[in-house]
């Protein structure tokens, strides 16, 4: 993985450049851009060391890829948002110093990223000195005493990237039953329709409680799509029926108790419900995606 080369030359097309009166000395995004990013340059050098650097994909800046996360926790965006926001968010682009036509990344890199900072002890040590400049900056408050670390991050946000496929998948296979016509020989498509088709959860204000409950929510009702298709063939063998069992089978696991969140994710789960066969890899940093 060859890591980029920074070009630290001003530009016309600087985000910060052109809507530099629209973020004020106390802006969120301008605090960021201020005294977080700086410090994420600062450890530039330790985060290339989480790379393999003897391959000769071109990889994507680690210090954006550590500053789009930290805006993952502070806004609790799950990353296929996130890699959205890259794109388009003018705050974000601000905040991370890009210029304002930076076409962003494919959403599975920040898994990858992710995964580089957990397979590597340096990687929760270098990123933990700054998650306290975020909390000193004052973009993150603790709740009570709890330490805030590389942990608690990079879980947060994790939990809302499982809950995106989940949902995800969910609403990929009824768009297919609805293509099928078949939503007339679903007694819940009425609930499971508004649920996952006209609604889309409000990121910014759920909380991991929320988060948990609705991803629990997700596999039950991926059970009972799967119960049901049973009964239809046409249906059953559909590549997108195929996807929602492998998915609940990767995301959950079935017990006495009823169904469960598996603790861990295997190797090459479906990170992506619309391209299920990119590759993922949850312990080897050298073959990721991004």
């Amino acid at each position: 993985m060859s890591i980029p080369k920074q070009d630290h030359q001003a530009s016309f097309f600087d985000a910060t450049f052109l809507a530099q009166d629209l973020f004020g000395p106390r802006d969120r995004y301008e605090i960021f851009r201020q005294k977080v990013l700086p410090a994420l340059q600062d450890i530039r050098e330790n985060l290339c060391l989480l790379y393999c650097l003897d391959n000769g994909r071109r990889g994507i800046e680690p210090v954006v890829m550590a500053g789009v996360t930290l805006l993952q926790f502070m806004e609790t965006v799950p990353d296929r948002k996130a890699a959205e926001n890259v794109r388009l968010h003018l705050g974000w682009k601000h905040a991370l110093n890009l210029k304002i036509n930076d076409p962003g990344f494919h959403p599975t890199s920040l898994v990858t990223f992710r995964g580089r900072l957990v397979d590597e002890k340096d990687g929760r040590l270098i990123f933990d000195g700054i998650l306290q400049a975020l909390h000193a900056a004052g973009l993150v408050k603790r709740k009570g005493k709890q330490r805030l670390d590389s942990t608690h991050i990079i879980g947060a946000v994790a939990k809302m990237g499982r809950l995106e496929v989940a949902r995800e998948t969910v609403r990929l296979f009824l768009e297919t039953v609805k293509r099928m016509d078949l939503q007339g020989m679903f007694s819940d498509w009425a609930i499971f329709h508004e649920r996952y088709i006209d609604s889309d959860i409000a990121w910014h204000k759920i909380s991991q409680g929320q988060i948990n409950t609705k991803y629990q929510q997700a596999g039950c009702d991926m059970l009972a799509l799967i119960k049901w298709m049973s009964e239809h063939r046409s249906l059953a063998e559909h590549d997108q029926a195929l996807l929602l069992q492998r998915v609940f089978l990767e995301q959950y696991e079935l017990s006495a108790q009823g169904i469960a969140r598996r603790k861990h994710e295997g190797a090459g789960v479906v990170k992506n419900p619309h391209d299920p066969e990119v590759k993922w890899s949850t312990k080897d940093p050298t073959h990721k995606t991004g």
